[in-house]
């Protein structure tokens, strides 16, 4: 059993994806959250795994079953380069942070929260751009401007 309720995306698919990879064949992984899953059902669906789906008060539960068929998941990380040339919607956030530390205030302040965690910052933000986390947080055009002007003005001349 996975509780992911209140955590904020992409965090819940890191967590389902870690836990899919420790099922044997046949074991089902139920995953509790307040959302129904929506980006993640397909992606498993096409991976191979036996979904359902089920609304019980006001939260979700997932359950996912490994089967004969089913493929090894991975929310991709990649590893980050050392420079950053310009920091675009593309940047990734990982990236962004080895090159600009002092950018975690920035993204924070704008509700990139779950960067606070240093665990995070590892899986999480590898796995992410500044456009997707935008995305995610359902952030407005005016407010991601505005937090894009202040990374931009880290940018060494």
């Amino acid at each position: 059993m996975l509780d992911v309720r209140g955590l904020k995306a992409p965090q819940p698919a890191v967590m389902i994806v870690e836990s899919l990879g420790k099922l044997k064949t046949g074991d089902t992984l139920e995953v509790l959250g307040d959302k129904p899953f929506v980006d993640m059902i397909p992606k498993l669906e096409e991976a191979g795994y036996s979904i359902d789906i089920k609304e019980i008060g006001n939260f979700f539960v997932l359950r996912v079953t490994k089967t004969e068929n089913s493929k090894e998941l991975n929310v991709e990380v990649k590893e980050c380069d050392d420079e950053l040339d310009e920091i675009t919607e593309e940047t990734n956030v990982a990236q962004l942070l080895k090159v600009y530390p002092e950018s975690l205030k920035i993204l924070v302040k704008y509700g990139f929260s779950p960067l606070e965690n240093p665990e995070m910052r590892k899986t999480l933000a590898k796995t992410i751009t500044l456009e997707g986390a935008k995305r995610l947080l359902g952030m407005s055009d005016d407010k991601f401007k505005e937090m894009m002007a202040e990374l931009k003005a880290l940018e060494k001349p």
